[in-house]
């Protein structure tokens, strides 16, 4: 019998050579034979448990039901309930995310990333886009991203789809970014080019259009607070580069607005930095750092008010043409180590291309916040004697166009009637009367001293930053503790030695005086009545009679 396994594994060649050969070498080349023949078994066999034993299947956290961001394996051909109820969904992601929706199509509900042939993927983004369509709203393709740990041959896509919609109550969608930075770190001229859409000559043109005052335009520093503003259409393109450049045109021309808050660098303006940190409500905080210089000046600073406001911050390096390859990854890891470390605790992540961009984009999260409304009847103060006035919103206006709805934290110019404007401040809030607001001049705040000289105490005097308020207080008592040093914490009480401010119960607190730093948050409020009933118990004295608001 021939065996033809044998014969089939030995090249002609081979075959020649063994005719002439003796029995017994004709035996040892056949158990040669044999072993490469078992060798390649062998790595055949491997081979495919290997492309059957693949790494596990990526995931993405399990699909929340609160949220903007929804998962579908796929969009073929539903019916027209089916329909109804898809459409209903998204109106409920678009109300969750203000306006804003990201769609994962080929992915289950627990996270597993499945995806889609070439054709249920088209099929998929036409019964979106129809969603979308019967909504009143517009769908951009973010990216799309293949999934190959299944052992059939075709290609098998996920694609991530963002759907934007305006609500009915605003004109466009709104976005606010602090920028920070070190004096020279290229604020003022990367807002000017991302506004402007084109590069700076080298010596500061693209900056002229963003300084208020004629000593920022001589020595290039930013001294106070100036907005920039960048308009999106429903399909992701920027409306500034175009023919419409005035703020009207740009507004009625956008479906998403992001405004730029230029912040201070010098340590001099750090008073006004503090301000626009605190009282403007951004929603994120754009760190620029100067490729040639790295963490210097009032970066730590910065990162640390951001951080310790609890901004969302992300941080962008500037200045890269100006020096060689090693001093930015030089100061990209000095980055890196400051944010790793105990006081940061924060895991950083290199964007290097638009698929990072989207990825780092969807692990932010904004608040919600309050809105003003025309005809709307609130209170405005308090006032320098402690008095809430009554008013109501005629008109509201953001730049230069009409605005139906304001929200908490915005810039914009109100018609409230006639009342006497020389009563209005900075520092004072408007709010519903049925919030019954309430005013204090001493609080209770729980602190911790990040930095001070010699040691902290009674009778010290610092300037108090909460939210849109900003006033030199005095510490009147020291719960537990006759005196604080650097990063000691302690109950401290306040109080206010110009006027009453109003207020909220838990609001971060930052004061200063100098170089002495610290951060808190409120915990008690003294109202102005017990304020006053506690310094008549103490003075034995009824020459004073404040008035409750």
């Amino acid at each position: 019998m021939v065996d033809l396994s044998q014969s089939a594994a030995v090249s002609p060649g081979h075959g020649r050579q063994q005719g002439s050969c003796s029995g017994n070498n004709g035996r040892k080349t056949a158990k040669k034979s044999r072993t490469r023949r078992g060798k390649r078994g062998r790595r055949r066999r491997n081979k495919k448990n290997n492309r059957n034993n693949k790494t596990p299947p990526p995931y993405l956290p399990p699909e929340a039901e609160e949220g903007n961001i929804e998962y579908k394996l796929k969009l073929v051909n539903p019916t027209q309930y089916r329909f109804e109820h898809l459409a209903t969904q998204l109106k409920w992601r678009l109300q969750e995310g203000r306006g804003e929706a990201v769609y994962q199509i080929g992915v289950e509900d627990n996270g597993l990333l499945v995806g889609l042939t070439e054709a249920d993927m088209k099929a998929s983004l036409r019964t979106l886009k129809r969603m979308a369509e019967k909504v009143g709203a517009d769908i951009t393709l973010l990216r799309e991203r293949e999934v190959d740990y299944d052992t059939d041959r075709n290609t098998r896509k996920i694609a991530e789809v963002l759907v934007r919609k305006v609500p009915d109550d605003q004109q466009f969608l709104d976005l606010r970014v602090a920028v920070l930075g070190n004096v020279d770190s290229g604020k003022s001229t990367l807002l000017g080019v991302l506004t402007q859409g084109e590069l700076d000559n080298g010596r500061g043109r693209a900056r002229l259009n963003l300084f208020r005052h004629l000593h920022e335009i001589q020595t290039g520093r930013t001294s106070s607070i100036s907005f920039e503003i960048l308009g999106f259409n429903s399909r992701g393109e920027v409306v500034n580069y175009s023919e419409s450049r005035t703020a009207e045109e740009i507004c009625e021309s956008s479906s998403k607005m992001i405004t730029f808050i230029d912040l201070a660098g010098h340590h001099k303006y750090l008073k006004t930095t503090i301000f626009g940190l605190t009282s403007y409500c951004p929603d994120f905080a754009m760190l620029v750092v100067s490729a040639n210089t790295g963490i210097a000046g009032t970066t730590r600073e910065h990162l640390g008010l951001a951080m310790a406001l609890k901004v969302p911050i992300f941080i962008v390096v500037s200045k890269v043409d100006l020096c060689c390859r090693g001093a930015v990854e030089r100061t990209v890891r000095q980055l890196e180590r400051v944010l790793k470390q105990p006081g940061c605790n924060k895991v950083p992540m290199v964007v290097s291309s638009p698929d990072d961009a989207v990825t780092a984009a969807q692990q932010f999260t904004q608040s919600a916040c309050g809105v003003c409304r025309e005809g709307e009847r609130l209170v405005v103060g308090p006032t320098d004697e402690g008095r809430f006035l009554r008013l109501k919103v005629g008109s509201i206006q953001r730049n230069r166009s009409a605005c139906r709805v304001l929200r908490a934290g915005q810039a914009a110019t109100l018609a409230l009637g006639n009342f006497d404007r020389s009563l209005l401040r900075k520092g004072m809030v408007m709010v519903s009367p049925k919030m019954n607001p309430t005013i204090c001049c001493e609080f209770e705040a729980a602190i911790v001293l990040l930095f001070h000289a010699k040691t902290f105490r009674r009778g010290s005097q610092v300037t108090v930053h909460v939210g849109n308020v900003r006033q030199t207080a005095t510490v009147e008592r020291l719960h537990g503790k006759d005196e604080l040093r650097t990063g000691e914490r302690a109950v401290v009480r306040f109080r206010f030695i110009k006027h009453p401010e109003y207020l909220r119960l838990g609001a971060k607190l930052l004061f200063r005086e100098g170089v002495t730093k610290g951060i808190g948050h409120v915990t008690r409020l003294l109202p102005t009545s017990q304020n006053h009933d506690q310094n008549q118990n103490q003075n034995h004295s009824h020459d004073q009679n404040l008035q409750e608001p």
